[in-house]
């Protein structure tokens, strides 16, 4: 039997797209594969293209079912086929072993539960396919507002990719005149909403099979991927019927299926319907019952959605705000609107009634703020008072947040983490467990907790949690983008403790794309300059971390800043930049690490003094502090000429060190330095006398007028001062570069990139 003739209702069929998505799926090794989708859907053109690229072909249909066949037997309407016809497909597939059947239907139930199908339903055009499909076409219309009139349906993008505007009256005329027509008159209520579900349609009096008869007729299709199963009427269903049967209190409908898809816990649906309905308590209901999951599964659509609402409005919603400002948080472009949302989410934030729920959750929104904008002290006093809020609600209060505790919890634990308190942050994120009913929550708790430790020095009890969190089989979405992200630091600083820089690197790399828009980004940083120091790269990697410092800005928390400084400070000190290395200073409340970085460089600077009485007051809590500590402390005991208080300091440092498997503790010393611990430490060592010469300011001008002219009377009658003076400033000079002439020392400085006037 020939193929089916030519379609001619679709302006998609005459100019098809190749999908190799789908095309691969009907290439599964399954006997039967069926494609599942509403009128419109493009599925005759898929089953053509598919066929095309395969021999021995032959075409099927209702009540013709032939009774012999090539290798393979296509089927364009399986809707229609009957028992008998079932009946002879199994006598064809029992007679001819190894036969293939490829078929197209509007819903699951075409076919026999008995047949062992699989299904292939995502038939809708992407984003990207729609962007393609515009370009073969020609077209300059907008992608993304042909795909949210379209849905991406295939012959609605078609149809509508030969308009010359996205015009909304434009284009919902040219919807109502495709297939498959209207809604009859008693149903077009249903037509009023974007989605539906049984329950919705039961709540406006519709009757019990109508989603079930309309996905029989092709027109609409369930949507799995919305975090609810949702039914979506096709576009040209919805215009066609709005155009003969025009809608009537269609707020009120709206609002009601709003209500309706808030209790069964639609989230995504009853936004939809709660924005059509003007509904801001719907939609603040929606965003908090759906969580991160709903804005990450739907944040460009979401972001659409809530565009018209006035800002001014948003000081009542704080929460609806907060939503909105995460969404275009993660959009570098978008940015500033991000700041201006997180500001009023601010403001509404600290008007929920003290001790309730919402006051919990409102407190973890200032603290996610805080911590966002880079204000205050990073969200911690609120992230605390958060913990303490939800240690103690009622049990109705707690119930009825039940379904963000996990959310809430790990916020909180993230915000104690970049303010130092990493008890607390890991205890948090171990009450976030119990409560991680999602895969992403689970893995930021496990990945959170396993980071901490590792941050710590904990290096064995990180690795416990890494294991643990290494038992889930995570799908690739949720591992390598933010949720896996804390547990690719865990494994990266375990990596590089353990000297596999590249396994170090392969983690890093996981999450590397998203470093433009995550939180997280100044600790990967951090990590990766670690390891550029490990392989003896820092010249280059100080490079590539301050382009990426000047790429993100200035909007975070004050830790994250510090941690920023003491990044720059040892890629500076490893690549012998001394003048930038001693630019990072201590301030009162610098977390251990970075007074830790403030002490090398002052050790390199000469002034072991000093270094001595500040190594005494940094509090050492954590292994790895006490490491460092304890290696800083044998080092400049060494060099003040104390021996015996230096052998027992490093021998403390050994026994720390080797406790709890750490060597970067010993990264940035000295080979002679080195020699105090008798370990054989993998990283190369600091060589001072690399460091870049320190000149004054009259020694610099002297090295810039060297450029032009090695005449000591030119220079001193250009500078105002005798040639002696001249002479001697050089002399200077010359003996802080090395050099014994004006061409060594020219070739000195511009090695160290003094000539460009700054070594930064």
């Amino acid at each position: 039997m020939a193929a089916p003739g030519p379609i001619a209702t679709s302006p998609a069929a005459s100019t098809p797209l190749e999908r190799p998505r789908l095309l691969s799926a009907l290439s599964s090794a399954a006997p039967l594969v069926v494609l599942v989708g509403p009128v419109g859907a493009g599925k005759t053109m898929l089953l053509r293209q598919w066929a095309a690229q395969h021999p021995d072909v032959v075409w099927g249909a209702p009540h013709s079912i032939p009774y012999t066949t090539g290798d393979v037997l296509m089927i364009d309407d399986a809707d229609a086929l009957t028992e008998s016809d079932w009946m002879r497909i199994r006598e064809l597939r029992r007679s001819r072993q190894g036969l293939v059947v490829r078929a197209a239907a509007h819903t699951r139930r075409a076919v026999p539960t008995g047949e062992h199908a699989e299904f292939i339903a995502e038939l809708a055009f992407t984003d990207h396919e729609t962007r393609a499909y515009l370009s073969m076409r020609g077209s300059q219309l907008d992608a993304r507002a042909v795909q949210l009139a379209t849905r991406g349906l295939p012959s609605a993008v078609g149809a509508v990719a030969a308009l010359r505007t996205v015009r909304d009256d434009i284009v919902q005329a040219l919807l109502a005149e495709l297939p498959p027509g209207p809604l009859p008159s008693p149903h077009a209520t249903f037509a009023m909403p974007e989605v539906l579900t049984d329950e919705v349609v039961a709540a406006l009096d519709g009757p019990a099979d109508f989603i079930a008869e309309c996905e029989r007729a092709g027109r609409g299709e369930w949507v799995a991927g919305a975090g609810h199963p949702l039914f979506l009427l096709t576009a040209p269903v919805r215009a066609a019927t709005r155009k003969v049967h025009p809608p009537q209190n269609a707020q009120t409908v709206r609002e009601q299926a709003a209500q309706t898809l808030l209790g069964q816990g639609a989230w995504y649906g009853a936004l939809v319907e709660g924005v059509a309905a003007e509904s801001l308590s719907v939609i603040d209901g929606a965003i908090r019952g759906g969580g991160m999951p709903l804005l990450q599964a739907h944040g460009a659509s979401i972001m659409a959605l809530l565009r018209g609402i006035h800002l001014w409005e948003l000081r009542r919603w704080p929460i609806i705000a907060m939503a909105q400002a995460l969404i275009y948080n993660a959009r570098h472009e978008h940015r500033l609107r991000a700041a201006e949302l997180m500001g009023i989410a601010l403001i509404g934030a600290r008007t929920a009634p003290a001790g309730s729920a919402d006051r919990a959750l409102l407190r973890v929104i200032e603290s996610v703020l805080q911590r966002l904008l880079g204000i205050g002290d990073g969200g911690a006093k609120a992230a605390r008072a958060a913990a303490s809020i939800l240690g103690e609600l009622p049990a109705d209060e707690y119930r009825a947040i039940e379904g963000l505790l996990g959310d809430l919890h790990t916020h909180c634990a993230i915000s104690l983490m970049y303010a130092g308190h990493l008890d607390e942050a890991a205890t948090e994120f171990e009450r976030a467990m119990p409560y991680a009913g999602r895969p992403g929550i689970q893995l930021i708790s496990l990945g959170g907790v396993a980071v901490v430790h590792a941050l710590a020095g904990d290096l064995g009890s990180a690795q416990r949690w890494v294991d643990t969190a290494r038992e889930h089989a995570w799908a690739d979405d949720i591992l390598n983008e933010y949720m896996g992200s804390l547990l690719h630091m865990a494994q990266a600083r375990i990596h590089i403790e353990h000297g596999e820089l590249d396994r170090a690197d392969a983690a890093l790399d996981s999450v590397w794309h998203i470093i433009d828009t995550i939180e997280h980004w100044p600790l990967l940083a951090y990590l990766r300059a670690q390891i550029d120091i490990c392989r003896g790269e820092a010249d280059a990697g100080l490079e590539r971390f301050r382009a990426l410092r000047r790429s993100r800005g200035s909007r975070t928390t004050r830790s994250q800043t510090r941690l920023l400084d003491l990044t720059d400070s040892s890629l500076a000190l490893a690549a012998g930049d001394l003048a930038s290395a001693r630019k990072l200073t201590v301030r009162a409340d610098d977390a251990a690490p970075v007074a830790i970085g403030a002490v090398r460089a002052l050790l390199f600077d000469g002034l072991h003094e000093r270094a001595l009485r500040m190594l005494g007051t940094i509090a050492a809590e954590t292994p790895d502090v006490r490491a460092q500590i304890a290696v800083l402390d044998a080092v400049v005991l060494r060099r003040l000429g104390r021996p015996i208080e230096a052998t027992v300091a490093a021998r403390r440092a050994r026994t720390i060190a080797g406790t709890y498997g750490l060597t970067t503790p010993f990264l940035l010393t000295s080979a002679e330095d080195r020699e105090l611990f008798d370990l054989d430490v993998p990283w190369p060592a600091l060589d001072a006398r690399g460091s870049v010469p320190q000149l004054t300011e009259r020694e610099l001008v002297i090295l810039t007028e060297l450029i032009d002219t090695a005449n000591v009377n030119t220079i001193a009658a250009r500078l105002h001062v005798s040639a002696n003076t001249v002479k001697s400033q050089r002399r200077s000079l010359y003996r802080k570069l090395g050099a014994a002439s004006r061409e060594e020392a020219l070739a000195i400085a511009l090695g160290h990139g003094l000539l460009a006037g700054t070594t930064a």
